[in-house]
């Protein structure tokens, strides 16, 4: 009964399972950041709120929500009451589509290999460069409030994006063992040592006490450099 004690408690057990515990923990409450599809309207974050018969729902936490009724290849896009008529056409080249404003304004979008580029009815490239103050959009004379291009992104699913890099958990997970490793077991700096290329040319190297020490203080770098990674992820 000691003895299996004694193993709970070891540091090995105890490291080992916080970071199964861990890792269960983050992969559930991070799995819908990283698989809900997110797009932004005016630096506002939109995500799928409902849906109901042809019409799709998406909400914000910081804008009005936005409702798209889906006809075939048309999309009606609502916003605070407003109406914007969107139609796509399909060619062997490129995808493009009409927008056409409550105000009685057409606008064309092609899609240049999944990048959204707007030109007016002249023709004329719709630059998307705009101003901000205390994160609201300041919208010039001659601007509409949502561009082509933001409306198209709305209306069409494949323009909406997972955020973050999941893979950096699976690194950050991968350092993290490594550097608890380096900064426990004697064993497996022994092997570290024998895999250095100073092996190649020292006849019976030997590891010194400070090797050691610097095994103990790398694999301490490691496990906070591990956390700093797992965070790129988000």
């Amino acid at each position: 009964m000691a003895a299996k004690l004694n193993k709970i408690m070891s540091p090995t057990f105890i490291f080992f399972t916080c970071v199964i515990v861990l890792s269960v923990v983050v992969a559930v409450l991070s799995r819908p950041y990283f698989t809900e599809p997110i797009f932004y309207i005016n630096e506002n974050k939109y995500k799928f709120a409902s849906e109901q018969g042809n019409q799709v729902s998406y909400h914000s936490k910081t804008a009005a929500p936005i409702q798209v009724s889906i006809d075939g290849h048309e999309r009606t896009v609502i916003i605070n009451h407003k109406e914007y008529y969107i139609t796509k056409y399909n060619s062997n080249y490129n995808t493009t589509y009409n927008v056409m404003y409550p105000n009685g304004r057409n606008y064309e979008v092609r899609d240049q290999s999944g990048y959204l580029l707007s030109f007016d009815e002249n023709g004329d490239f719709v630059v998307e460069a705009f101003a901000y103050v205390n994160n609201q959009r300041v919208i010039r004379e001659g601007e509409e409030e949502f561009t082509p291009a933001m409306l198209v992104t709305a209306s069409y699913p494949e323009y909406h994006d997972t955020p973050g890099a999941s893979g950096f958990l699976f690194l950050a997970l991968a350092i993290l063992i490594y550097g608890w490793c380096a900064y426990r077991y004697e064993k497996f700096q022994d092997i570290m040592f024998n895999l250095s290329p100073q092996r190649l040319w020292v006849n019976n190297p030997e590891p010194s006490d400070f090797y050691y020490f610097m095994c103990k203080v790398g694999g301490i770098f490691c496990m906070a450099f591990a956390v700093w990674v797992a965070l790129q992820a988000f």
